[in-house]
């Protein structure tokens, strides 16, 4: 693995992004250098959920940093050129190469929704890695969500409308990654979205909901437990009881003593 010299990293990116609207040119030299720079054979002591299932080259973070950092002129200036580009880098095998075809989709102007859009349908398949498929709404929504929230809700409701329970994982994980955006100010739909599983949840979508609840708590507590003793008083399932009790800890102390209030008048 190369130390990383700034100066020398600087020089070695631009040269890489002389290529931008050279897509197979760019790819190859873009795994090059991150072939330089990386150490494939280390192995951090993240837990399971944070380890990829695609190879990863485990490079520095100042390489990174500094690709995007020179990648957003490019972009903003040949947003075309961009699109391209991450169509060729999203047919790689490593998750930076992965990363970095989604950070080019999420800044790509909005202009180009329908592409943007496109491709976010087209990546999302049931088999990407879960690690991606979080990154493609966190990041690769950024300014769909941002600039179009109309058009970030519809994207989400297509997944969560779908009968495939992994396809409504997708449309969980859309909403989770879309709540911890700053620019996240629609609670009424992220429970409008939400209700109908909460109210009726089984296994193969517990761990997404509970992940949700516990964001929203985070986000907005106090609308949050008003809406999950909603729902405790209309749900019969005992599944909604559950997964309630497994989210009540992501509450302030006084909520919590609500919400368990609440949990035990519906047993």
């Amino acid at each position: 693995m190369t130390a990383v010299n700034p100066t020398r990293l600087r020089f070695q990116i631009q040269g890489v992004i002389s290529f931008f609207e050279s897509p197979e040119e760019f790819h190859r030299r873009l795994s090059d250098l991150f072939s330089s720079y990386g150490n494939r054979a280390l192995r951090f002591g993240e837990s399971a959920s944070a380890i990829p299932l695609v190879p990863m080259y485990h490079l520095p973070h100042p390489v990174m940093r500094q690709l995007k950092l020179d990648l957003i002129p490019q972009i903003q200036a040949n947003p075309q050129a961009a699109l391209n580009l991450s169509d060729s880098l999203w047919l790689d095998d490593y998750f930076e190469v992965l990363q970095t075809a989604i950070f080019i989709l999420g800044n790509v102007p909005i202009k180009e929704t329908t592409q943007i859009v496109a491709r976010i349908k087209e990546w999302l398949s049931p088999s990407i890695d879960p690690l991606l498929a979080t990154q493609l709404f966190s990041v690769g929504t950024k300014s769909l969500q941002s600039r179009l929230p109309e058009a970030w809700e519809s994207l989400v409701y297509t997944y969560l409308s779908d009968q495939n329970p992994k396809l409504i994982n997708f449309g969980l994980i859309g909403l989770i990654e879309g709540i911890k955006s700053p620019s996240f100010t629609n609670l009424p739909a992220a429970f409008r979205l939400t209700s109908p599983f909460l109210r009726d949840p089984y296994p193969g979508i517990m761990r997404s909901l509970e992940r949700l609840i516990k964001t929203l708590a985070q986000h907005a507590p106090i609308e949050t437990a008003f809406y999950l003793k909603q729902a405790l008083s209309i749900s019969e399932s005992a599944e909604t009881v559950r997964l309630v009790k497994n989210a009540i800890i992501a509450f302030p102390e006084n909520l919590q003593k609500q919400l368990k209030s609440a949990v035990k008048r519906d047993l």
